[in-house]
């Protein structure tokens, strides 16, 4: 629902005496509506990422690391270079179809990935496009405190940029995320050397991730069985007892789990078995494929 007010507030934002009434009200439908689809496609399932889960069963698994690493890395570093909006969208609907299509993602699984990214990507965006001056200038600007904020042409044409080009990476970093799953990533980093600290670190914060999500998930549970959200005002006291239990219960767990490390004989390092998946023609035509298509979609946003 945040995602879809902030887009209404994004277009508002960008479309406020530059488009007709009629063409606001139906860019504001159609964002409404696509939010509502969006909300009715994602889920969450208690609250637990499915992203492993969806790299372990997309078609992409097997295909190289490596590849699709520095693939998504090469086309991630173009988007954000190129400083085009439309090859930002273009990359974006590109890596979506490559995700969905090709590597036969669930839709619903892939709008729940991207769908809080993209809600940090509208909140920026909007925190661009809105300045703070001490007098009337630009667009239009609303008194406040003395001040004013105040919407530029300037300052919209900037915050719609760089907004496709955040979505556009986003859509790339989903990519890598839900092709390859973390055990087969973390293989591949060993093998171009990187220190071991850091997949140690990478490894054990994801996973923390998923722990800290599962309590949370179990706590609110328990909270609502008890009706702790029955209302807002007992919510807002349900949420920082959770917060705060969250916490204790955090470090707790922490601790089982390095003892059942220690009891596998756990010593600094976490060794993962992965197949070997070898670099095709296949594979690198697909790559090349897609690049040609993103310079493609370069020089036609160049040219409009």
């Amino acid at each position: 629902m945040l995602l879809t007010v902030g887009g209404m507030l994004f277009v508002w934002l960008l479309l406020w005496k530059t488009s007709s009434v009629w063409v606001l009200a139906a860019a504001e439908a159609a964002v409404l509506a696509a939010g509502l689809l969006l909300r009715r496609c994602a889920h969450s399932h208690g609250s637990r990422l499915l992203i492993d889960h969806a790299a372990q069963h997309s078609r992409f698994n097997s295909w190289n690391a490596g590849g699709k690493f520095f693939f998504s890395l090469l086309l991630l570093f173009g988007c954000i270079g190129a400083d085009s909006a439309f090859l930002g969208l273009w990359i974006l609907a590109g890596m979506t179809l490559l995700t969905v299509v090709g590597g036969k993602t669930p839709l619903h699984d892939y709008i729940s990935c991207i769908l809080l990214p993209l809600g940090f990507v509208l909140l920026s965006g909007i925190t661009i496009a809105v300045q703070v001056t001490p007098d009337r200038i630009g667009v239009f600007s609303i008194p406040v405190l003395g001040q004013y904020l105040s919407v530029t042409e300037a300052g919209r044409e900037e915050a719609f940029r760089l907004c496709c080009k955040a979505a556009g990476a986003v859509s790339c970093l989903c990519f890598l995320s839900l092709s390859t799953p973390m055990g087969t990533l973390i293989a591949f980093f060993r093998k171009i050397k990187v220190p071991g600290i850091v997949i140690e670190l990478m490894y054990l914060i994801y996973r923390y991730l998923f722990i800290l999500l599962s309590l949370h998930a179990s706590m609110q549970t328990a909270a609502e069985s008890r009706l702790g959200y029955r209302n807002f005002r007992c919510g807002f006291r349900t949420f920082p007892k959770i917060a705060a239990n969250l916490l204790v219960v955090s470090f707790r767990q922490a601790s089982r789990n390095f003892d059942a490390m220690e009891a596998r004989c756990y010593q600094g390092e976490i060794r993962f078995l992965t197949a070997e998946q070898r670099m095709t023609a296949g594979q690198l035509g697909c790559y090349a494929g897609m690049l040609l298509l993103t310079l493609a979609g370069y020089f036609a946003g160049g040219m409009l």
